[in-house]
């Protein structure tokens, strides 16, 4: 699953150098931390955020 995100990631912004995505793997949870460049932020969580 990692590697498919970071893929997709990649494909989506401007610096795809920027791209790091973390596992946290949890007893009853799996978590996928994404980072990407700051000028990228919003081409993934859209420019308003995740809350609108």
């Amino acid at each position: 699953m990692k590697a498919l995100v970071e893929t997709i990631l990649k494909a989506l912004v401007d610096h795809p150098e920027l791209v790091e995505v973390n596992e946290i793997v949890g007893t009853k949870s799996y978590t996928l931390e994404l980072k990407v460049g700051p000028d990228d932020v919003g081409k993934i969580i859209g420019k308003r955020g995740p809350h609108h």
